[in-house]
């Protein structure tokens, strides 16, 4: 059977040869486009019914998500850098004034913005200078005299991954650890934590069951192998 489009075209053909051909020619043209389409449409149709689809069973564990580290990236200009950054003039007039290197003051003046939108270990901020092109020991500078609360920044990162994925305290605490705060940040940032853990375990069943669905007796062990608690787990499995 023709499709509309195939249809479509063969009329065509037929249309342009009765004005250009003689009827013998006409036929003969109709009779070898059409075979030549059938004989194709055939081929394919073959090819298509001979191709059994592969059925792939997996009985494999899935792995514990890795820890990620966020990307170091350039900052996007802003209005608000704009307006609260000094210029470079002014960088430059205040080093002047206290006898600091004007480099080892921009890389404050730069690590003090980064503090303003987004948390970072003092270990990560060091890395995001450094990825600024900062000295080692213009970065340094930054870090060691910026004002910040390491613990703060460990707990205000937590909550921004919570706030998007599900996660275990110890998971949570892996991935602090990751983005490279002390383990003592870390463990304030999970116990100061306002969140459901069981609710969590919840979520990442969810999020496992969407792209891998697996037994309860399966999921149960993804859940333990993420960090979360018999209980956590077993909460999560009773509640998909």
């Amino acid at each position: 059977m023709f499709t509309p489009t195939r249809t479509a075209l063969l009329v065509g053909a037929v249309a342009l040869s009765l004005t250009a051909c003689s009827p013998a020619e006409t036929e003969t043209v109709v009779v070898t486009e059409t075979v030549t389409a059938v004989a194709a449409e055939s081929s394919t149709a073959s090819s298509t019914k001979d191709s059994a689809p592969e059925t792939v069973t997996s009985t494999a564990v899935a792995e514990a998500r890795e820890p990620q580290k966020r990307e170091t990236t350039t900052r996007e200009t802003s209005t608000r850098e704009t307006s609260t950054r000094e210029t470079s003039t002014q960088v430059a007039a205040s080093a002047a004034d206290d006898g600091v290197p004007s480099q080892y003051s921009a890389a404050l003046s730069v690590a003090s913005d980064y503090l303003d939108y987004s948390a970072f270990s003092k270990q990560g901020l060091y890395d995001q200078l450094i990825f600024e092109q900062f000295t080692p020991d213009a970065a340094q500078y930054g870090v060691d005299n910026v004002q910040a609360d390491w613990s703060a920044n460990a707990l205000r990162t937590a909550n921004d991954y919570v706030e998007y994925s599900g996660f275990s305290k110890q998971g949570l605490y892996d991935q602090l650890i990751y983005e490279e705060y002390t383990a003592e940040q870390a463990q304030y940032g999970v116990d100061n934590l306002q969140t459901d853990w069981n609710a969590n375990a919840l979520r990442t069943a969810r999020e496992y069951q969407s792209f891998s669905p697996m037994s309860e007796a399966g999921l149960y062990d993804q859940l333990i192998y993420e960090g979360y608690t018999p209980d956590q787990a077993a909460y999560a499995i009773a509640n998909l």
